[in-house]
């Protein structure tokens, strides 16, 4: 005897598997001690035959100037924290995709810097604009 599944109940199977996914990978500071944010910034511009440089000497933020669609840039900030702490960093917003951030999370004691790089890789199909963000620092203290 075969019985069909309800469309339903593979549904409901299927939305709880996401959810519980979810619930077990999404980045959350609950868990955070300290939570630390720097607001990112790029704007996206097509030119023919000019091309631009991503420098920008704002230590507020983390500004990647005006790029070219498919160009990449690179700055790096001096992570530090007055207590021993497991340190987390993500990216989140708009520019989120685009950032590779090295590392992800390391060690770091009262007294000490990590130096954290972002490089910034603008999509080649990306439409001028301005594009907007922040990166996240988690600070789980020892």
């Amino acid at each position: 005897m075969n019985k069909k599944l309800s469309p339903y109940l593979v549904l409901s199977i299927a939305l709880t598997t996401i959810i519980i996914t979810l619930l077990f990978t999404a980045k959350t500071d609950e868990s955070c001690d300290t939570v630390e944010t720097v607001l990112t910034f790029v704007n996206v511009k097509h030119s023919e035959g000019q091309s631009y440089i991503g420098f920008d000497l704002n230590k507020q933020n983390l500004t990647f100037g005006t790029l070219l669609p498919g160009a990449m840039s690179k700055k790096t900030v001096s992570a530090e924290y007055t207590k021993n702490a497991t340190v987390y960093v993500w990216a989140e917003g708009n520019t989120s995709s685009w950032t590779i951030i090295s590392p992800k999370n390391f060690e770091i004691s009262l007294g000490s810097k990590q130096e954290v790089k972002f490089t910034l890789l603008v999509p080649s199909t990306a439409k001028d604009g301005e594009y907007n963000g922040k990166i996240v620092f988690c600070y789980q203290d020892h």
